[in-house]
């Protein structure tokens, strides 16, 4: 467990932590509520180790914050949802896990991830054990939803939220493991999670998108090449792939690829996303900058389509031939 990305983008998390425990204001159970990405597990766990800690809470390097950071320490309790949820059962073991003394009288951590996952038999023996939370026990609950946490546990508990992880830190993080900054670029604005940056790349799909993408936006810009003809070619993947989280993406990136003309074309150049592409194409680009909005609200259009069932075929084709128009 790595705290890089908490301390640097969650300061006034990290902040009130400390302040609650240098005033002794802290409560026994917690509501960490942030989107998919923001660094609210690592956050339950720097909790633990600011707890454990003995030195200059946390120092990360005592015996406590190093168990803590390892995700081994004998006095936290992990629940993750088993399937699509999480069940009573779940909860009744870590309420035999907490009734139990001690051995050590050290405070003892539950962390629940996708609290808004539990069952209503579990959420309803969860508020139970809240209630009856004493002395140093702590309860870190996680939601990426907030509005469908049950509203009793929410009145228990005391609420952080997250702020979103800026795009450039995900970049940043991504090029420290070897993916190049384009490509890193690319990816931070579509998932705010590294890791699950890390899982399209290794899925072998992404790579391939962002190239097709490329090489349609190319044709568009400088009217070399046929982009249907390219799309069929070279777009099988696309067509046969049933997850429509895919297609999403794919729009997304023609979409940011044309929001990066347009932004090239006013001279807005700081926030491009395809450093690299933008320079090869930027030789084509006129100052048409109302046909370069049009384009963008056609794509954008085009990818509320997606809600609904379609041929894909025959909604590629029909994007394409829209754009070129």
């Amino acid at each position: 467990m790595k705290f890089d990305t908490l301390l640097k983008t969650q300061k006034k998390v990290i902040k009130l932590f400390q302040n609650s425990l240098r005033k002794n204001r802290l409560v026994h159970t917690y509501l960490f509520e942030g989107a998919k990405g923001t660094p609210k597990l690592e956050a339950a766990y720097y909790f633990a180790a600011l707890i454990f800690c003995k030195h200059s809470k946390p120092c990360f390097n005592c015996e406590d914050c190093l168990k803590v950071q390892k995700e081994i320490h004998p006095s936290i309790f992990l629940i993750k949802p088993e399937g699509n949820s999480i069940r009573k059962e779940q909860v009744e073991k870590l309420e035999r896990e907490f009734s139990l003394t001690s051995i050590s009288e050290s405070p003892r951590v539950y962390i629940i991830e996708g609290i808004e996952k539990s069952t209503l038999a579990a959420a309803n023996s969860l508020l139970k054990f809240i209630e009856e939370l004493d002395g140093d026990k702590y309860g870190i609950l996680i939601t990426e939803n907030i509005n469908q946490v049950l509203l009793t546990i929410r009145s228990r508990s005391q609420i952080i939220y997250f702020e979103q992880v800026p795009s450039l830190v995900i970049a940043e993080e991504l090029m420290a493991k070897g993916v190049d900054e384009e490509t890193s670029r690319v990816l931070s604005k579509i998932t705010n999670n590294v890791d699950e940056c890390l899982e399209l790349i290794g899925a072998g799909k992404i790579l391939d998108l962002i190239e097709l993408a490329r090489k349609i936006n190319f044709s568009l810009a400088s009217n070399q090449g046929n982009p249907i003809l390219i799309f069929y070619e070279e777009g099988e993947l696309l067509l046969r792939e049933p997850d429509k989280r895919y297609h999403r993406i794919f729009l997304d990136l023609l979409i940011t690829l044309a929001n990066d003309e347009l932004a090239y074309i006013l001279g807005e150049t700081e926030g491009i996303i395809f450093i690299n592409t933008i320079d090869k194409i930027a030789p084509f680009l006129d100052n048409d900058y109302e046909a370069k909005v049009r384009e963008i609200e056609r794509l954008l259009n085009f990818k509320q389509r997606l809600n609904y069932n379609i041929n894909l075929e025959l909604f590629y084709a029909d994007m394409l031939i829209e754009i070129v128009r």
